[in-house]
């Protein structure tokens, strides 16, 4: 582990970042799997079930337009300031969560949780990628696999059991701690990056995309449900949203310093990997968000039930990414292993729109491990090939661009399968909806999601078949000390 050109940072520095950037994304992951397994109890005392996806669609809207910023700055200024930014902010909007006394102020907690959220996974990925070289990332996704495993066997366990024995209110603190952990670790033991050549910030670009992406984001959360497709309101902010996305693709060109480096999108490499990271994002968001709901409305099972589906969905996806991530190490080609992805993905969302009224707990899970493996495969697998297609220098741009894709995926995909239940429900509360009628609502929203897999299929079809790289170059062993 000390050679510099596979770890720059030498054994006891890798270790110390690397601890620091898994505990910030643990601080996200823990709270995301409490909050889902909770949320159709915390809907229920606040509001009715055509708010369910708003809570949802908030959190993904804010760490969406966020996590391009995130990345530039990252490369500007060093990844340790923006860190800690980032873990100030999700445990602002997780205090704000937990003292909600209404939807507004929920929805508003968790646009700021989600804020935080941009830049906690994509810059401790972006951490990663500095310190390992990348073909010897795969063996590392063991490592972080044990971040989600923590989350995936700990959070819908006790998210269920705080939902259905104590307040849920608790969902959003139990975190803190952890949070003030991350805080102290990454406070001092990540490096203080020398101060360099002052550049400029594209906050002209920052502020097109946000203002284009979240037009279309809200755009897709109402429409169908709080007004019609055709209503004046929606197609204005459709038409709003893609002149204000086109004019920051125009200002991208020309940009001193741009947002978003548009010459990473004109590799076929990297625009086919987060066409795939899109379709996964709209995957397990849907997944996430609609599996409990009908755990507990239609099979009317308790919120601790519906955390003990969510479980196995998560150790899947770790267990088979842990696969992968040998498997890619070794060959170095990871087309293979990202090719079996896809159609696990559909066969999982086809178990789960055949449930109906008298499914089990069992089916479920069944369903979700089938979809967790394919999703496992192919996540941190896409996420390494656009880190090594990217210049190291832009390392921070390009993992921000690939999360970007995959938040993107998850904020349309919640959305529209959330529209397509509350259409079909015509916006009843979560108690007047029977299973039946529940069951009837969901099934197209999986259906829809088999879509996802296809996409994801075609894109990695396309992907040309590369090979990793082992080391680091001089230049880039330089570049990722600078980077702390």
């Amino acid at each position: 582990m000390n050679d510099r050109s596979i770890y720059p940072l030498g054994k006891r520095r890798t270790l110390i970042v690397l601890a620091g950037t898994l505990l910030g994304m643990l601080v996200a992951s823990l709270n995301q799997t409490l909050a889902a397994t909770a949320m159709p109890i915390i809907v229920e005392e606040l509001g009715g079930l055509d708010h369910y996806s708003w809570v949802f669609s908030a959190y993904v809207l804010g760490a969406t337009v966020s996590i391009p910023l995130y990345g530039k700055l990252s490369d500007l200024y060093g990844r340790r300031p923006l860190f800690l930014a980032a873990i100030l902010l999700f445990s602002a909007g997780s205090i704000v969560s937990g003292l909600a006394s209404s939807m507004e102020q929920l929805v508003a907690g968790r646009t700021v949780q989600g804020i935080g959220a941009g830049g906690l996974v994509p810059i401790g990925i972006a951490v990663i990628g500095d310190i390992i070289a990348p073909r010897e990332r795969g063996r590392w996704q063991a490592v972080n696999g044990t971040v989600f495993a923590a989350s995936a066997v700990g959070g819908p366990t006790l998210g269920g059991w705080i939902a259905d024995n104590a307040s849920w209110r608790l969902a959003f603190f139990v975190s803190l701690p952890l949070a003030v952990l991350a805080l102290v670790v990454v406070w001092f033991g990540f490096g203080r990056r020398e101060r360099g050549v002052r550049r400029r910030v594209d906050y002209p670009g920052a502020i097109l995309l946000t203002l284009g992406t979240g037009a279309g984001l809200v755009a897709a959360s109402s429409g169908g449900v709080d007004y019609p497709w055709t209503s004046p309101a929606i197609l204005l902010t459709l038409g709003a949203s893609a002149l204000l996305l086109a004019a920051f693709f125009a200002w991208e060109r020309h940009a001193p310093e741009p947002l978003v480096p548009l010459q990473l999108l004109r590799g076929r490499t990297i625009a086919t990997a987060e066409t795939a990271l899109f379709a996964l994002g709209a995957a397990t968001f849907g997944t996430v968000t609609f599996v409990p709901l009908f755990v507990q409305g239609v099979l009317r099972e308790s919120a601790t039930s519906a955390g003990a589906v969510i479980t196995p969905l998560m150790l899947s996806w770790i267990g088979a990414g842990a696969v992968a991530g040998q498997v890619v190490a070794r060959t170095g080609r990871p087309r293979p292993v990202l090719l079996a992805g896809p159609p696990l993905i559909a066969a999982g969302f086809v178990l789960l729109a055949l449930m109906g009224t008298d499914a089990s707990v069992g089916d479920a899970i069944i369903g979700v491990s089938v979809l967790g493996a394919g999703v496992g495969l192919m996540m941190q697998t896409l996420v390494v090939v656009v880190q090594n297609a990217a210049p190291q220098e832009l390392m921070g741009a390009a993992t921000a661009s690939a999360q970007f894709s995959r938040w993107l995926g998850a904020a349309l995909g919640v959305t529209l399968m959330g529209a397509v239940v509350a259409a079909r429900l015509g916006n009843p509360s979560s108690a007047a909806a029977s299973p039946a009628e529940l069951a009837a609502a969901i099934h197209p929203a999986f259906l829809l999601a088999v879509g996802t897999a296809v996409l994801a299929g075609v894109a990695t079809i396309l992907l040309p078949d590369t090979k990793l790289r082992k080391r680091f170059d001089a230049t880039e062993i330089a570049l990722a000390a600078r980077a702390r």
